[in-house]
């Protein structure tokens, strides 16, 4: 960890020395990126610029890598893998300019949304000024998505020896290789209360990982179909109506499967279910 604290510590001190600089509104993200923030990800051990991993195939680093959310395609900033799995991102990293605040609902919405779409516990928003390292294993909701914060430090605390260690030691490319983010979200509580946003289904919904969430969903919805055939038709038996709601269940799934396909345009919206189904198509 030496040579990478020593590399960090050089970083800290040329930010330092024209903050008011890299602070101003005209100071971009694509030159905080390339002036600090790849340089970081390099001292945690990462190929940033693919000097080893030429293969496009196989490269553990991918820059601006594909994430559908919703009815759109998004691009993370970076995408982090370890081979020979080059399909499962193990963490994301979303990267800011530093004259905003990091700690706004929006950003770390986006952060959330990428990763939850993509199964990954735990992902990062940073701007080099700061490091936010963000529990993205439950369902996206804007109005408790800083409730979602595990940590955070200023960029003064990396040349600090104790301080970086917690980031080299879970975000670090051999220490990811050793499953410490597994090992890390395995160690978090699942948050309490319930989601308050447009996307947060049900308390005893919004709190689970993606697929654990659209078949619980799932269930809410056969039961709300079955009760609402049941009074528009109280000659249905059971048969028949189970056979009526898996059949119109069968349908949405479909459409929205059209729908992330682009084959169909976006129709139906503003149902939970169809969001969640949307996640389940795009995973698999």
């Amino acid at each position: 960890m030496k040579k990478s604290i020593d590399l960090v510590r050089q970083l800290v001190n040329d930010f330092k020395k024209h903050e008011a600089t890299y602070l101003a509104p005209d100071y971009q993200e694509q030159e905080a990126r390339k002036d600090f923030i790849d340089k970081f990800l390099i001292a945690l051990g990462w190929d940033v610029n693919h000097e080893l991993q030429k293969n496009p195939y196989e490269q553990e680093v991918k820059i601006e890598q594909s994430v559908k959310t919703g009815k759109s395609q998004r691009r993370a900033d970076y995408a982090f893998f370890i081979g020979p799995n080059f399909r499962d991102p193990k963490f994301f990293v979303e990267a800011k300019k530093p004259s905003r605040s990091l700690a706004n609902p929006d950003d770390y919405y986006q952060i959330i949304r990428y990763a939850y779409n993509k199964k990954i516990p735990i992902s990062v928003l940073t701007d080099f000024e700061e490091f936010h390292v963000i529990d993205c294993r439950f369902m996206p909701d804007i109005d408790s998505a800083l409730d979602r914060r595990i940590e955070n430090f200023h960029y003064s605390e990396y040349a600090n020896e104790e301080k970086f260690s917690r980031i080299f030691h879970l975000f670090g490319r051999d220490a990811v290789a050793a499953g410490s983010i597994e090992k890390r979200a395995s160690e978090l509580p699942k948050p309490k209360g319930k989601g308050k946003g447009a996307q947060a289904i049900s308390h005893k919904g919004a709190n689970l990982p993606i697929d654990e969430a659209f078949l619980v969903k799932l269930d809410d919805i056969r039961l709300t179909l079955a009760k609402s055939f049941k009074k528009h038709n109280q000659d249905l038996g059971s048969e028949e109506l189970t056979e009526a709601v898996q059949r119109t269940i069968d349908r949405l799934v479909f459409i929205r499967f059209l729908e992330d396909k682009n084959i169909e345009e976006p129709r139906i919206a503003n149902l939970d279910l169809l969001y969640l189904i949307g996640q389940e198509v795009k995973l698999n």
